[in-house]
């Protein structure tokens, strides 16, 4: 019966520890207790470090191989970063669902604005992966942990960071206008209603009924047996621009992504036509249209009380007054933030293994 046992408990143990024998070959590269004990690895150290590299060269700056230093650097970032985890979870501080859902729609939005024009929900999750290198879980995961260090941070530091923004004066303003002077401009652009006649994902029997449709709506308009908007409502495709008589915003010559999106021909073909003209039918990648244009503007540059956008209700001057608050606010953030850290590491144990990184 011993022996039974002294056979059997070895080969259990190895079953059983398999995992954390993996564990103990990664070396640790810290260890941080302020609520809790926990470890960084070096395995985890190292993909941090990639996912740094990744994102500064996504930003444009150039790859290199990291010293010691720059590992240091990324380190402290995640010792940081765990204890500001810790103590907003020994205070009870968590991210709600719907505050998860917000910033999500409020980085949509952004991004809408940044390219003038709406995106859908499986654009913009492929906007992020891309611009990120995160899967989605991941950047969810990485958005609740933002919103829990700063509902901490803000719980701990609210006044000092209030206290830290400086409001922008007329002659700042003016002064970041004029350095950048080039930069605040609008390109050539239109505005333009169409009827919308879609062929994606169609077969060859199903393109041509489509161009006979398009062709048939144009003939309607040009026989004056039907106005635009009557035919926008009878015949368009396009369910946003439907219920605005067509209208489907400004377009600019000299966007790559929208050219991409619909050929270089269409956005030719939609340029040559004068305001208040109707012309069709035109295919673009993704259908036929007959497109009337409602505005045109030359490129120009913008002063101090042009509106940034035709759409928009903000001027040059309120916007670089919104950039400037918002640059004193990320100051006063990361100037408050590290005071935090460094009231954290006073209570906290941190040890940092040096020998095992390299």
């Amino acid at each position: 019966m011993n022996n039974k046992k002294i056979i059997f408990l070895p080969l259990f143990l190895i079953l059983l520890t398999g995992n954390i024998f993996g564990q103990l070959i990664d070396k640790p590269a810290a260890s941080i207790n302020y609520s809790k004990p926990e470890m960084i690895s070096v395995k985890q150290l190292e993909a941090q470090v990639q996912v740094v590299n990744a994102l500064r060269e996504r930003a444009g700056q150039q790859a290199k191989q990291p010293t010691i230093a720059d590992k240091v650097e990324v380190l402290e970032m995640m010792i940081s970063d765990m204890l500001i985890m810790q103590a907003a979870e020994s205070k009870g501080i968590k991210a709600e669902e719907a505050e998860i859902a917000n910033a999500i729609n409020s980085q949509k939005v952004q991004l809408e604005q940044q390219n003038q024009r709406k995106i859908t929900d499986v654009q913009f999750r492929a906007a992020i992966e891309s611009q990120t290198g995160y899967t989605w879980v991941k950047y969810r995961e990485q958005l609740s942990k933002q919103i829990i260090q700063q509902k901490f941070l803000m719980s701990e530091k609210q006044a000092e960071i209030e206290s830290y923004v400086k409001m922008p004066d007329f002659s700042e303003i003016e002064r970041v206008f004029k350095q950048n002077r080039t930069q605040f401009s609008n390109p050539e652009m239109a505005r333009y209603s169409q009827i919308f006649i879609s062929t994606l994902n169609l077969d060859y029997s199903k393109v041509q009924e489509a161009e006979k449709k398009a062709d048939e709506a144009y003939r309607k308009y040009v026989n004056g047996s039907a106005s635009f908007e009557q035919l926008v409502n009878d015949y368009t495709e396009d369910p946003n621009a439907k219920y605005r008589n067509g209208d489907s915003g400004y377009i600019a010559y000299n966007d790559p992504n929208v050219s991409a999106y619909l050929g270089k021909n269409f956005i030719d073909q939609l340029f040559s036509i004068k305001e208040g003209d109707v012309k069709g039918v035109i295919k673009s990648n993704i259908g036929y249209h007959i497109i009337k244009i409602t505005d045109y503007r030359e490129a120009k540059l913008l002063t101090l009380d042009d509106t940034i956008h035709p759409t928009a209700s903000q001027t040059v001057r309120e916007f670089i007054a919104q950039q400037l608050i918002v640059s004193s606010q990320n100051a006063a953030v990361s100037k408050s933030l590290n005071e935090l850290v460094e009231e954290l590491k006073k209570d906290a144990d941190i040890k940092i293994f040096e020998d095992n990184i390299n």
